[in-house]
């Protein structure tokens, strides 16, 4: 149940990657950079799941006591203060000006470069510690090899749930496609990034918590 929700959190937090897929949507060769996006992220996600799944996953995680176990926890507190503190700086500058509703420069010159870039944009923009606080939980609830690997594609799904809606728009309803991105666009850009960062300082002081009551269990 940690591990979905800490999937949905990287769905919820992640407003320039949303805005992102439905800008390459509106570039030619849209589809294909919306799903290479998606498949980037996806990778990303798989590589951090191989690592744990294969190389830690023998460690003694039995307990909270053993080291292996230990240094997760440890980890976990490392990526929840890193979390906290970065939202809560972003946020502090932004109550400083107003959203901004222009999409971000760097995003257009996308439109000049080959569509299989999607795939590294996608993997570059994954919410990194908050996959790696799950890769922590996950290791830490001592499971089967089977079930590591499960809980890992649960994360994944909840994960993609927001940038795959715009794909999935498109590809669904074509005709109403342009109108409805552009109402989800607009809003993402002028409403969303203080809703993102507050979420993540909660979770970042939620990790805290959870790391710290599970060193000293």
């Amino acid at each position: 149940m940690t591990v979905f929700g800490l999937g949905l959190a990287v769905a919820l937090c992640s407003p320039v990657s949303v805005v992102t897929v439905i800008v390459l949507l509106s570039m030619p060769a849209g589809r294909r950079r919306g799903v290479a996006f998606v498949v980037g992220w996806l990778l990303a996600v798989v590589l951090i799941g191989v690592i744990s799944v294969v190389l830690l996953h023998g460690q003694d995680f039995s307990t909270h006591k053993t080291t292996p176990s230990r240094a997760a926890s440890v980890v976990e507190i490392l990526v929840g203060a890193a979390t906290l503190l970065l939202a809560a700086r972003a946020f502090r500058r932004r109550t400083h000006g107003e959203a901004s509703a222009q999409t971000p420069g760097w995003l257009s010159r996308l439109d000049e470069t080959n569509w299989l870039l999607a795939v590294v944009v996608g993997a570059f923009m994954l919410t990194y510690s908050l996959t790696l606080a799950a890769a922590a939980e996950i290791l830490k609830s001592h499971v089967s090899q089977a079930d590591a690997v499960l809980a890992f594609a649960i994360f994944a799904l909840a994960s993609i749930t927001t940038i795959v809606a715009p794909v999935v728009v498109v590809f669904v309803a074509p005709d109403q496609a342009s109108a409805r991105l552009a109402r989800w666009r607009r809003w993402l850009l002028g409403n969303s990034r203080a809703v993102g960062l507050c979420a993540l300082m909660v979770i970042g002081a939620i990790l805290i918590v959870r790391g710290i009551r599970d060193l000293i269990a």
